[in-house]
């Protein structure tokens, strides 16, 4: 990810699902933002294997012990080659993509947390 403006983001991805591989180009951007309770992300990505759209909608809640629920819901459209994959490999895909993120997003958060505070300049 590169961002381009202030929650905007220019992304490369290179994802496949089934035999149709590509990488994609595309623009992922969060807005309104909710600090520390909700935000809501779009993307629109294409390759020569076609296009996603996305749009989710995150919800953080505290759950009283110092950690954090996180929900998501969110739609994408496929179109292009990929689409011709089927709509339950694309979804499967998608859920499992999903599902990596928020897993390596809590990952760096756990070793942030764990790592010592740098010496003051």
């Amino acid at each position: 990810l590169e961002e381009t403006a202030p929650n905007e983001f220019r992304a490369v991805i290179k994802a496949g699902v089934g035999p149709v591989k590509g990488t994609f180009h595309g623009q992922i951007s969060i807005t309104d933002i909710v600090p520390e309770k909700t935000y809501t992300i779009t993307s629109r990505a294409n390759s020569p294997a076609g296009f996603v759209e996305g749009v989710g909608r995150v919800e953080l809640e505290g759950n009283g012990d110092g950690s954090t629920i996180v929900r998501f819901t969110g739609e994408a459209k496929v179109g292009g080659t990929l689409a011709s994959v089927g709509g339950r490999l694309v979804e499967a895909a998608a859920r499992k993509n999903i599902l990596d993120t928020f897993a390596n997003l809590a990952r760096e958060l756990h070793s942030a947390a764990a790592a010592p505070p740098a010496p003051a300049a």
